[in-house]
């Protein structure tokens, strides 16, 4: 798949950024094509030329969660303006009412049209709500939830608590943010990776914190002072294990669900058998399909998606039936063979991600004596040289920081268009900077993920000079 074809945002364009710096972030690449955007952009610029809050006011922007705080993020973020470019042709652009904070306008056109007009105002404590969301709580506060009558108290209590839902519904459907609608018409909001080593998505659930604070966090304390990376790790791993386990569950049902068919099959090609002597070139045939089948489950077996067939078994058997009989093995074997086979396709898209997430978390571990193997029931599990299993408090900052990329791109390429990365090159090597972005490349394949990463590194960086944006200060004209 091409990058182009996957890409959601071209180009970012902010006004004012702190009262003083005007910034162009190109993601859309050089060639013939690049107006559709590029799978993966590399930000790079000088401390302090805006590569952070720009990952965090695309966040804000393009997440659509309304009860977080995005908007009253993106209204305490200092700027005049900001725009995104999407691939698809809209336009979405932020315009401060009067200053560099506080209240704004949204729009997004599409070649010249527009398509909503959005404003958000202040409703007190620096949060805005947009006009829409403003005029649901007057609407609220002008009516009473329920009405109070002298006589049988409780019922009309219930009745005008009925109506008052039916009416809370009534008026949601009419005041709904068109902005927030028009998010959720892009898909799921897009992730960020903070320099934290948190990530935060508008689809992940953190119990650990209230829901308020999932969005505050990103500009407050660092989490890692609170939790630690080890204990990121771990819930990185458990989200991977049960997205893992609904993408086996799925493929398990998906294979499985024509057997009734599969034995209805075997009964009718034995029903209309007659017993016809078989040649030599129907046993070969199902000899070859036998075992291409079996080596198939035996490779899904190693991260205990199926459990392989007996090959040996069942080709004892067949070697044992003769000729005048083998019509009949051949009738009952090849709507088995079937089954298995729409088994194996319905599995072979998680059987490819777990064999390209261990084969890239065993490259990176190449030189330590660590490995890692995956099973579906037990999730990943990293081994020592002589065996042991590791917890994550038990590797090396270096080895729980890729983990920690790796599994959450595992997880970004199931959920998201768009995964922000600040700095992923934290804690890494020089040999393992230069593996990374092939590394969740790999990961992502054939997934309509785009990467926009925030970084410093020189080894990143040259190793995909095609997909570095930079990002420094331009004037109106837009020249450096």
């Amino acid at each position: 798949m091409s990058s182009e074809s996957v890409a959601l945002v071209s180009s970012l364009d902010i006004s004012g950024l702190f009262g003083h710096k005007n910034l162009h972030i190109d993601l859309s690449g050089d060639d013939e094509n690049g107006g559709h955007g590029r799978r993966l952009s590399l930000l790079y610029g000088n401390n302090g030329s805006g590569k952070t809050t720009a990952l965090k006011l695309l966040w804000h922007a393009l997440s659509p969660d309304n009860t977080v705080g995005h908007r009253t993020k993106i209204a305490n973020t200092p700027f005049t303006t900001f725009t995104i470019k999407l691939c698809r042709g809209d336009i979405i652009h932020f315009s401060k009412a009067s200053g560099l904070t506080g209240p704004f306008s949204v729009t997004v056109t599409n070649a010249g049209r527009k398509l909503l007009d959005e404003r958000y105002e202040e409703i007190g404590g620096g949060r805005v709500r947009s006009l829409s969301e403003i005029g649901l709580l007057d609407d609220r506060n002008q009516e009473p939830l329920f009405e109070v009558y002298e006589e049988s108290p409780l019922i009309s209590r219930r009745i005008s608590l009925a109506n008052a839902r039916r009416e809370s519904r009534a008026r949601r459907q009419k005041f709904t943010d068109s902005y927030v609608r028009y998010l959720r018409t892009l898909g799921s909001g897009p992730y960020l990776l903070a320099d934290d080593r948190k990530i935060y998505g508008d689809s992940i659930e953190d119990n650990s914190l209230p829901r308020n604070r999932r969005a505050q966090l990103v500009d407050d304390q660092d989490p890692a002072d609170i939790y630690g990376v080890p204990a990121e790790l771990n819930t990185a791993l458990l989200r991977v294990y049960e997205a893992i386990q609904k993408m086996v569950i799925t493929g398990n049902v998906s294979g499985s669900r024509d057997s009734n068919n599969v034995y209805l099959g075997i009964l009718q090609k034995i029903a209309q058998t007659n017993a016809a002597e078989a040649d030599s070139t129907t046993r070969e045939r199902l000899r070859k399909r036998l075992e291409s089948v079996a080596r198939k489950t035996r490779e899904y077996s190693i991260y205990g998606l199926m459990p392989p067939i007996r090959k040996d078994s069942f080709s004892n058997i067949l070697d044992q039936t003769p000729d005048y009989k083998f019509g009949v093995s051949d009738d009952v074997m090849q709507p088995f063979l079937d089954a298995q086979e729409a088994r194996l396709d319905a599995l072979s898209g998680v059987a490819n991600l777990l064999s390209t997430l261990t084969s890239e978390v065993n490259r990176f571990f190449s030189n330590s004596g660590k490995t890692a193997s995956y099973k579906a029931q037990q999730g990943l599990r990293v081994l020592s040289e002589e065996n042991d299993q590791l917890q994550p408090e038990d590797l090396s900052s270096g080895e729980r920081q890729i983990l920690l990329l790796l599994l959450n791109t595992v997880l970004a390429r199931e959920s998201t268009p768009l995964f922000l990365i600040d700095e992923p090159e934290l804690s890494l090597n020089v040999k393992w900077q230069r593996q990374l972005v092939s590394a969740l490349l790999a990961l992502t394949e054939n997934s309509p993920v785009q990467f926009i990463i925030a970084t410093h590194s020189i080894e990143v960086l040259t190793g995909h000079r095609e997909s570095v944006s930079a990002v420094a200060p331009v004037s109106v004209t837009g020249q450096l």
